[in-house]
């Protein structure tokens, strides 16, 4: 499986498109929708039903490498390409520009992400 089934709009009224795994960046509970998770990729948001915790365990079993960082976030590590500690904030691009993709981490979760994203990925950006 190399892509998941989303829709545009929280309501699924645009129909169902697939997004690449690896497009990925974040997945976030969407706080207006109670069961729909926001995809969050370069190019859009976009939406799927169902609790967080049963996208990371399915998304993981299919070989991604998705993390929970906060209690609705949760990052694919292979697409952080910075963190900033003092903030506990993970970017998706390694450029510090008022226009990064980005997503916080929860300050008590911050250590055990990045000793995982640094394990993963020796060339990360830690500032």
């Amino acid at each position: 499986m190399n892509a998941i089934s989303v829709t545009e709009t929280a309501d699924g009224s645009a129909g169902i498109i697939t997004v690449g795994l690896e497009r990925i960046l974040f997945l976030k509970c969407n706080t207006f929708e109670s069961q729909s998770i926001l995809v969050h990729t370069r190019d859009g948001v976009y939406y799927i039903m169902g609790p967080l915790r049963y996208w990371v365990n399915a998304l993981n079993s299919t070989g991604c490498h998705f993390s929970i960082v906060d209690r609705g976030t949760a990052v694919n590590i292979d697409n952080v390409e910075r963190l900033e500690r003092t903030y506990k904030v993970a970017y998706f691009d390694n450029m510090s520009s008022q226009t990064s993709i980005s997503c916080t981490i929860a300050y008590h979760r911050y250590r055990l992400v990045e000793q995982e994203l640094t394990r993963m990925n020796p060339n990360i950006i830690v500032c």
